[in-house]
């Protein structure tokens, strides 16, 4: 019964996609949109492949993908420490709680000049934009995660003579684990979304500098193109790495069965 939810589910999200981009082309087809401005879909196509075929597009993805797999690594890391601080301690709680909501209000591009003041237009100024972007969300999940940890589990695990050194790995972390993951998932959006916008300034390869030169040579069907990319990049990673991790803590947790 599930597995075939699943399938009607899945049947409906591609349909509905696939009507997005037929109404799109019909729209142009019938003139209500001029091509200088918003291009077909079977243009923008067009124009991806060739940006793949010069040599531009995968380069360019892998350029981006590096450098938020190590950017948002270091951003989780961080955002986790200090979100267990924040946890476990009221006054290191209500300092950093409040410092991070106001950091959170900030655009994440506005930290693009930031960076551009301490690092220039060094590299290093990309993963400086996407930990700081990241890890205000990753640290308030965190701690609002660990928070709400019915203190029955952290009495039960001392009565069961776990150590207080052994509590964060073996008690709090598990038990907070979906609101970890949840701010794991906020942060990577909030990171991807600063990294690309540092990318538009700061670098001469990645998705942001396509999006900076398909607007210097005011190429609609190539800022089209790669907008379509990153959304893509976007859905298949909450589909098939987050998505697939919280339905694993689901099923942990007993709040879905395991398909089959």
């Amino acid at each position: 019964m599930k597995s075939e939810q699943t399938k009607r589910a899945t049947i409906a999200v591609v349909l509905f996609y696939v009507l997005i981009f037929a109404l799109w082309q019909l729209l142009f087809t019938a003139g209500m949109i001029p091509e200088y401005l918003f291009p077909s879909p079977v243009q923008v196509a067009k124009r991806l492949w060739e940006l793949g075929a010069d040599g531009y597009l995968l380069p360019s993805v892998e350029a981006t993908l590096v450098r938020m797999g190590k950017g948002f690594t270091l951003a989780a890391a961080i955002g986790l420490s200090i979100g267990l601080f924040m946890g476990v301690s009221p006054i290191t709680n209500l300092c950093f709680k409040s410092l991070f909501l106001g950091l959170q209000t900030l655009p994440t591009a506005a930290w693009v000049p930031i960076s551009l003041l301490i690092y220039g237009l060094s590299e290093r100024g990309i993963y400086f934009v996407i930990i700081m972007s990241s890890v205000p969300a990753i640290a308030i999940a965190t701690s609002s995660g660990i928070l709400q940890i019915p203190p029955l589990y952290l009495r039960a695990a001392k009565t069961l003579g776990t150590p207080w050194y052994a509590m964060p790995a073996r008690v709090i972390l598990p038990a907070a684990l979906p609101a970890i993951v949840t701010g794991l998932k906020m942060g990577w959006t909030l990171g991807w979304h600063g990294g690309v916008s540092a990318e538009l300034i700061k670098s001469t390869i990645g998705l942001g500098f396509l999006l900076y030169m398909g607007r210097e040579l005011n190429d609609a069907a190539q800022v089209m193109g790669i907008m379509v990319v990153t959304i893509l990049f976007g859905l298949l990673l909450d589909r098939f790495f987050f998505g697939i991790i919280e339905q694993r803590i689901r099923i942990r947790w007993g709040l879905e069965k395991r398909a089959g």
